[in-house]
């Protein structure tokens, strides 16, 4: 009986790129955190206008990240294809001057979240957060 000899294993990327994969992952908000945004923007009681800012910054940055999620997932749903491009549109769309205008941004940018959350929990792309 003969030796069988594996073939030697090599990296998918160079040490640089992986290290930079890692730390971006690091990086990352929990999708939980980003939920908690959405529902800051939803409760019944309005976040300070000195709040919008910062909000919009982290949704945007959620609904991107959601979208990203939504276009690797190997199971196409119509209803997660249309969240992810409204996901994308919202965040690319700067903060309205003006409390209301604002606020009413805020909260489409949350209710998209909240939406997209849940039909990628419901397709398998994203365990369901509660």
């Amino acid at each position: 009986m003969g030796v069988l000899l594996a073939a030697r294993w090599t990296p998918p990327m160079e040490y640089g790129r992986l290290s930079h994969v890692a730390e971006r992952l690091r990086s990352l908000r929990p999708l939980e955190a980003i939920l908690d945004d959405a529902g800051d923007v939803l409760s019944g009681q309005d976040p300070p206008e000195e709040e919008f800012a910062d909000l919009g910054e982290r949704l945007g940055a959620g609904l991107t990240r959601l979208a990203y999620i939504a276009g690797a997932a190997t199971e196409r749903d119509s209803g997660v294809t249309g969240l992810a491009d409204r996901a994308r549109a919202l965040a690319l769309t700067e903060l309205p001057d003006g409390r209301c205008p604002a606020l009413t941004h805020l909260r489409r940018m949350a209710g998209t979240v909240q939406a997209l959350l849940e039909q990628l929990a419901r397709a398998g792309a994203v365990r369901d957060i509660a």
